[in-house]
């Protein structure tokens, strides 16, 4: 089910719980509601990925992300005042007071190569639209000061105890109301010079007032509602909700582990969260592969099909553009593995198998498609019923059937791809009604017929 249809089958004044997994926007939330996201990242090309046009809206633990415009634009634009809590954001928010100035810290501060084993610092300049906490728990990372006030700081990155084989990839958190995730990025070398604050970053200078006077000012309408959401507070209907300042409240305390490092290649071989329950994914959805699978899983198919009907695999290994990495790209009954075994085809029962930690450094993306080999006159997958797409670690852990399929004959299931770093699946479930050879040449691998 789409968001937007889960809130306009909400009730007024109800609570909502997004699922989880990450879902196209925008998202309009035109009622009064208490939207709670449950690991639900909302993305969308373009701003906003979130809209608030009602008054009495709370919004808590939900990412919102800008995909591909400039995250100089509101990822979060909101009419009324809104009361946020864990709320991330990728892109700057709107209709918040202080917090729509601008975040000028680079989405992955890369610190490029430094001797190992000993202390190395980094200096930047950035922008902050508000009071932030910056959190980072690893010991080897120290990020000074731990907070910064609204406007122009300057920020040291020291590092040390980073061993000779070690890729440095490290998350840190910079919360104010709202919070900020950044990457940083570097490697050890024998050749490099020591840093002692080398400056790797200095953000634009902003007009402060003119920056502070957009920020700070309100429409009448949402004036009216700010006052309106006041007067609701002061009777009781919303006594539970903070209202929005523009001064940051106390950060949340932070429990879980933001950051890894690791070394270079090497992922986890188990799922980072093996109490989550199974996931059936719907159409559309995508969520972080490491939350369900380790780095090995096995992908079995299932249907209902017609006699005579054979449904076959075919694993597209893909870089850049989409395109297959060579003929030894695609994987099928005529080539049952990968060059490295990042993927193989299993005649005698139909299943593939899966190993990100073989990945070639290449490889951006694995299409996992289906086609119909023989079935008559009935050769589409109208005739099918249940398609489905189970993903084994070990035990059952995501499923998505096809239950939206009609006169095609050849599918794309599911993808896992490569996203700043981490890998994920894109329940898929669309495809083509001409057949095999028109996937093929759009991965660019030539086939007749």
């Amino acid at each position: 089910m789409e968001l937007n249809e889960l809130i306009s089958r909400a009730a007024p004044n109800s609570e909502v719980t997004l699922p989880s997994g990450e879902f196209e926007g925008p998202l309009v939330i035109n009622k009064p509601l208490r939207l709670k996201g449950k690991n639900t990242t909302v993305w969308a090309r373009r701003s906003p990925v979130i809209r608030v046009s009602s008054s009495g809206v709370t919004l808590s633990d939900i990412r919102a992300e800008i995909t591909e415009g400039s995250i100089e634009e509101p990822a979060i634009t909101a009419d009324f005042m809104t009361a946020v809590s864990g709320v991330e954001v990728l892109g700057r928010v709107s209709g918040f007071g202080a917090e729509d100035g601008f975040f000028d810290i680079p989405r992955t501060i890369e610190l490029g190569k430094f001797p190992a084993e000993s202390e190395n610092s980094f200096k930047l300049e950035v922008n902050v639209p508000a009071k932030t906490e910056i959190i980072c728990e690893m010991r080897e990372v120290k990020l000074s000061p731990s907070v910064l006030n609204a406007g122009r700081n300057e920020l040291t990155v020291t590092i040390s105890g980073i061993s000779a084989q070690t890729f440095l990839y490290a998350e840190v958190l910079f919360k104010s109301q709202f919070t900020r995730r950044v990457y940083i990025t570097g490697r050890p070398d024998a050749n490099a010079s020591q840093a002692v604050l080398k400056p790797i970053y200095s953000a634009p200078r902003r007009d402060a007032v003119s920056v502070t006077a957009n920020a700070g000012q309100l429409s009448d309408r949402a004036v009216e509602a700010a006052a309106q959401a006041i007067r609701e507070i002061m009777h009781g209907t919303e006594n539970q909700l903070t209202a929005q300042s523009s001064t940051a409240p106390k950060p949340e305390e932070h429990s879980a582990a933001t950051d890894v490092i690791s070394m270079a290649g090497r992922q986890t071989t188990a799922p980072k969260n093996p109490n989550l329950p199974p996931l059936d994914m719907k159409r559309g959805q995508r969520v972080g592969l490491s939350q369900y699978l380790g780095d090995k899983f096995t992908v079995r198919f299932s249907a209902n099909t017609p006699r005579g009907m054979e449904i076959d695999p075919y694993v597209f290994l893909l870089h850049i553009g989409d395109r297959a990495v060579g003929d030894e790209g695609l994987i099928f009954f005529g080539n049952e593995s990968s060059a490295n075994g990042e993927a193989r085809y299993f005649s005698d029962d139909g299943r593939v198998e899966i190993d990100l930690s073989k990945i070639s450094p290449r490889i951006q993306k694995i299409a996992l498609a289906y086609s119909i080999y023989d079935g008559g006159a009935a050769k589409n997958f109208r005739s099918v019923g249940s398609p489905k797409v189970t993903l084994e670690s070990v035990d059952e852990r995501v499923t998505f059937t096809m239950d939206e399929l009609s006169d095609e004959t050849t599918i794309v299931a599911m993808e896992f791809y490569l996203y700043k770093g981490e890998w994920k699946i894109s329940a898929v479930g669309a495809g083509f009604k001409d057949g095999l050879a028109k996937l093929c040449n759009r991965y660019g691998i030539e086939v007749e017929g």
